[in-house]
């Protein structure tokens, strides 16, 4: 008798003596007991901004008007409701909500490329490793997080950022939904939830039945291939959503009133992030909302932040104050942040290079305090000189918020166990 044919005939035989007593519904009924026995997380929901490239942190959140033309750059600080403190002149919505903001201006780290950085900030606080890419933050929260019947666990809009390490070990059944389209366009679909043209729920009901016996050749297997699972995984969440009217109610954007669509601003940025708020009340647990404009500016710094900032302002300010009145903000974490910051000395074509040795994090709500600047850089904004922290120190933060170990283990690689972040301790004035 083959190892496989004796392993399949105990766990019949299991079955037989003990209904339901099967490897997978064990190790789903332990999962289940580790979640149903841990800590209420503080914050339920997480609505994050990821932005691609770097935000220049010398000209949004911390200001250095005091340095020499070649540091402070073209724009002035304001004032803010929180004194003492300023902001960029192009903030003026943003400077009045800082009493609902932490403002972290101690994360640093060492890699001042693109994927590598991202791979560190993306990858749960871990430094890039090429043989094994540690879950971003929604893969973890999908993975430790019990589904609701028809609403997707995370969403990605429009995706997961590109230079990401997305699911990473955990595999591609723990991607998020990927909205895939442009909530601003006018004929805005769900590419993934839209029916073909005549194809109805009894039909679409009909492919799922015979996917369901597809997938019946596959029950011999001890266990699935990752990317078998992760298809398995998509397409039920695809037809759970289509046949649930609140969740393709979320996604119905123009439904929204002129009024709050303006508010937030009727461009690519300002949808994504009502889409998402859309999204957190039909129940989903993580948002990702991706920048579409970009803030890598080794050329013209300026006249891309002229554009750039702006909106943000707005639409960020819009989201904070919609979460707020709607009773979601004590609840949601709202996070802010790219890969690193940028060059404290701007360079002969008006633009700011890479920088990891500084840069600004912006968290709001799920009790994070409030008009709260934490750490502080020299005199040119170029390294920490109070409270420095490492991604994996902001990771394990966040992950303290969400009421997830940071230090828990999965198997990775061969199935050695590896700790979702590796090292690190929550920062403890953020957690209050």
């Amino acid at each position: 008798m083959s190892p496989f044919e004796s392993r399949r005939n105990f766990l019949s035989l299991g079955t037989a003596l003990l209904p339901g007593l099967t490897l997978p519904n064990l190790l789903r009924a332990e999962a289940r007991s580790e979640r149903e026995n841990r800590p209420e997380p503080r914050a339920k929901n997480i609505v994050f901004y990821w932005c691609q490239g770097g935000p220049p942190h010398q000209d949004m959140w911390d200001m250095k008007p005091l340095a020499t033309d070649d540091v402070r750059g073209e724009f002035a600080p304001i004032g803010t409701d929180l004194p003492g403190y300023p902001v960029c002149e192009l903030m003026p919505f943003l400077s009045q909500q800082i009493h609902k903001l932490s403002i972290i201006r101690g994360v640093n780290h060492h890699i001042p490329d693109h994927k590598p950085g991202s791979m560190f900030m993306l990858g749960s606080g871990n430094p890039p490793n090429p043989t094994t890419f540690h879950p971003t933050w929604s893969s973890v929260v999908k993975k430790e997080t019990a589904d609701k019947p028809g609403v997707p666990t995370t969403v990605a809009i429009p995706s997961e950022p590109s230079q990401g390490p997305g699911p990473g070990f955990l595999g591609p059944a723990y991607r998020s939904f990927e909205v895939q389209g442009d909530p601003n366009a006018d004929d805005f679909k769900v590419r993934s939830i839209s029916m073909p043209e005549g194809v109805d729920l009894d039909r679409l009901n009909r492919r799922r039945r015979l996917l369901q016996k597809t997938d019946h050749l596959f029950d011999e297997l001890t266990e699935k291939p990752p990317l078998l699972e992760g298809l398995d995984r998509f397409y039920q969440d695809a037809h759970d959503i289509i046949l649930s009217e609140r969740t393709r109610q979320a996604f119905r954007i123009d439904e929204e009133s002129a009024e709050v669509r303006e508010r937030y601003g009727r461009e690519q940025l300002g949808q994504r992030m009502l889409l998402g708020r859309r999204m957190i009340e039909a129940g989903v647990r993580f948002v990702t909302v991706t920048d579409p404009y970009g803030w890598d500016t080794h050329a013209d710094n300026f006249s891309r932040m002229r554009k750039n900032i702006p909106i943000v302002d707005r639409c960020l300010s819009a989201l904070l104050i919609d979460l707020e009145d709607r009773g979601l903000l004590d609840e949601t974490l709202v996070m802010m942040f790219g890969e690193f910051g940028r060059t404290p000395k701007i360079n002969e074509k008006s633009g700011r290079d890479h920088w990891p040795q500084a840069m600004s994090i912006i968290l709001a709500g799920a009790g994070v305090p409030g008009g709260f600047v934490y750490g502080d850089t020299d005199a040119q904004g170029a390294f920490v000189t109070d409270k420095s922290h490492s991604p994996a120190d902001f990771a394990c933060t966040v992950y303290d918020l969400m009421g997830i170990d940071a230090h828990k283990t999965y198997p990775a690689g061969n199935d050695q166990p590896t700790p979702i972040v590796r090292g690190g301790a929550p920062i403890e004035a953020i957690l209050g």
